[in-house]
């Protein structure tokens, strides 16, 4: 789903828990525009793993995701083209009116269908590996 040409893409973070049929938990990160845009992606990935990928849970994590000394940006932006810009490049680029509005609510689909509705954006904080906030997706 990416926008018009020119504009910026929005993408947030996806955790995806898995494990190789082994006592182990893996995680594979994913920046998606939504959910089935990560779905996509976690289906090649599946397709091109040359081990057994067993489905844990896919975590929404818009507000980023720190473990140990390793953090993980919660949002990214790419051009039309895949590059990505820095988030104080596309702050820069916003009009003063977009500045003042208030901030956006995201929500998320559960499996059981209902909405997961995280902070706004301004109030949004990294998720650590001792804070998990998310839901069981299907396997």
């Amino acid at each position: 789903m990416m926008e018009e040409e020119g504009k910026l893409i929005k993408k947030s973070l996806w955790l995806f828990e898995y494990n190789r049929g082994d006592s182990a938990l893996y995680l594979q990160q994913f920046y998606a525009v939504d959910e089935d845009d990560v779905r996509r992606q976690i289906e090649e990935f599946i397709r091109q793993a040359d081990f057994p990928v067993y489905w844990e849970r896919l975590r929404h994590l818009p507000g980023g995701f720190t473990i140990g000394y390793s953090s993980l940006k919660g949002t990214i932006y790419e051009r039309p083209d895949g590059s990505l810009i820095e988030e104080s490049e596309v702050t820069e680029t916003r009009a003063p009116a977009e500045a003042a509005s208030t901030p956006l609510e995201l929500t998320a689909p559960t499996p059981q269908g209902t909405e997961i509705h995280s902070p706004p954006l301004s109030e949004s904080r990294p998720e650590t590996a001792l804070n998990p906030r998310s839901e069981e997706a299907p396997g």
